[in-house]
């Protein structure tokens, strides 16, 4: 049913089937401009997006006006090529995490091939980064260092040509013939604290645009993708991170707390953390303290992290703010084609009847299960004393909210950091085509929408709260911190 497809793909993307158009309709369709692709990332937006239909009232809706008339304005001026700044301001204006530019990771065969021949190199060694960064102590900026991304090592470098608040990132360990060391990936330019821009290259040389956020600062989170910290920093060598693959989850067992670090709810990694928290249950029963950090944590599968649930869970439960709507979906010929592929074959009663309603109704709200809405799953709470500190910050997102909620309903349980991002309000992520027949960009919109009454009771823009505030920025050592403040 539809209903488990809620959970299971919070915000994974799934490219639709009419995402990338045959040849022969390409070549049929005129050439693409930057406003003709403006206005059908617009169309698609109010055709799909749930948010657009609950949420662009009244004085939204004159705000929304004004900017797209000001973006069509900005594309009239714009080539093709320098178009993705407006298709990504006008994505961004909704301010919803599962709503975005989707751009391709890959490159054609003779694109790839330029970019290659093109890259530009800066030779630098660790022992030189590593010298560096610790003359400039605080004076550095906080994302110089060295990274990986698998099996490629980073390092990030101030920028000397542009100046403060310029980085590159560049190869100093490759994992592939095609990207030499001392080749530049990224280029970096800060917006605030923890916060850049980046302009990169994928290793199918694929440019992209995308907003990079630093979390615990060992975590280096782009949209999508993330680096994880080798130096400075020990959460490697903590075992805070993977050594190897920064999305897969760790446990560290300590004196006072068990740390369950999870920088990714990717479902590939569901295993791995039902073996980890099963191999070490009964030093969680015996520590005072199970902590779960969440911080960046960029989403995935809620149920990637369902083995935990018990540990969390009380036998007494709170009320959140979210718990009340039934799940609803707006009809399109785009969300149709959803429904079936995840709700499942059309031959069954349940999507026979759901594509019924929807087919019946387009362009508005239907109800995913027919009657009132179930009440949240209750979980079966595992025995024992131990408290539970969930931490969070604005880089908590998606599927890893669903773990924060569980953490709210929990009488053992507190969440401690700063508001999450939000995602939940709409949720579910498809990616359709802008039908332009230029393969660059394309829709990424959330499918499902947690209830009618949208935007009352919703989270879109402020995230969920936590119990007790913490700026993380202002914790030499969070774990130790946590430990001192809920560990007898």
């Amino acid at each position: 049913m539809l209903a488990v497809a809620v959970a299971l793909t919070l915000c994974s993307p799934v490219l639709s089937a009419g995402a990338i158009l045959p040849a022969q309709e390409r070549a049929a369709l005129p050439a693409p401009t930057c406003r003709a692709t403006l206005d059908s990332l617009d169309a698609k937006t109010r055709q799909n997006y749930a948010g657009f239909l609950l949420e662009v009232r009244g004085a939204r809706a004159d705000a929304y006006h004004n900017m797209v008339t000001a973006a069509r304005a900005d594309a009239d001026a714009r080539t093709l090529d320098s178009c993705l700044p407006v298709l990504r301001g006008y994505a961004g204006w909704y301010d919803d995490p599962h709503l975005f530019v989707f751009q391709s990771q890959s490159a054609d065969t003779s694109t790839a091939r330029r970019r290659a021949a093109e890259l530009e190199h800066h030779p630098v060694s660790e022992r030189a980064v590593r010298s560096r960064v610790q003359m400039a102590g605080n004076a550095a900026d906080p994302l110089e260092g060295i990274w990986y991304d698998g099996q490629q090592r980073i390092a990030v470098v101030p920028d000397a040509a542009r100046g403060t608040g310029h980085l590159i990132g560049v190869l100093i360990t490759s994992d592939t013939v095609a990207w030499p060391v001392g080749a530049v990936r990224a280029r970096f330019t800060r917006q605030s604290e923890g916060a850049y821009t980046v302009d990169m290259l994928t290793r199918g040389f694929a440019h992209l645009t995308l907003d990079a956020t630093l979390h615990r600062g060992d975590l280096l989170r782009f949209s999508p993708g993330m680096w994880g910290r080798a130096f400075p920093g020990g959460a490697v060598r903590s075992g805070y991170l993977d050594a190897t693959d920064v999305h897969r989850p760790t446990v560290v067992v300590r004196p006072k707390s068990v740390v369950v670090s999870i920088p990714s709810h990717d479902p590939a990694h569901t295993s791995l953390l039902d073996s980890l928290v099963r191999a070490h249950a009964a030093e969680i029963e015996s520590r005072p303290l199970l902590i779960v950090d969440v911080r960046g944590n960029e989403g995935g599968s809620s149920l990637m992290s369902r083995v935990l649930d018990p540990f969390i869970a009380s036998r007494e439960q709170r009320v959140t703010p979210y718990d009340s709507g039934a799940a609803v979906v707006m009809s399109s010929p785009a969300q149709m084609a959803y429904a079936r592929r995840f709700a499942g074959s059309d031959t069954t009663a349940f999507v026979r009847d759901l594509l019924a309603r929807m087919a019946a109704s387009p362009g508005q709200l239907v109800q995913i299960e027919p009657g009132p809405p179930a009440p949240p799953t209750v979980v079966p709470a595992r025995a024992g004393g131990w408290k539970v500190v969930v931490l969070v910050d604005h880089g908590t997102v998606s599927a890893s909210e669903v773990l924060v909620l569980n953490a709210l309903r929990s009488t053992r349980a507190t969440v401690v950091g700063t508001n999450t991002a939000g995602a939940l309000d709409y949720q579910s992520v498809n990616i359709v085509s802008l039908g332009t027949g230029d393969r660059r960009w394309a829709l990424g919109y959330p499918t499902i929408t947690a209830h009618a009454d949208l935007p009352r009771r919703g989270m879109r823009g402020k995230g969920i709260a936590p119990d007790v505030r913490l700026d993380w920025a202002q914790v030499p050592d969070a774990i130790v911190e946590v430990e001192r403040r809920f560990a007898p």
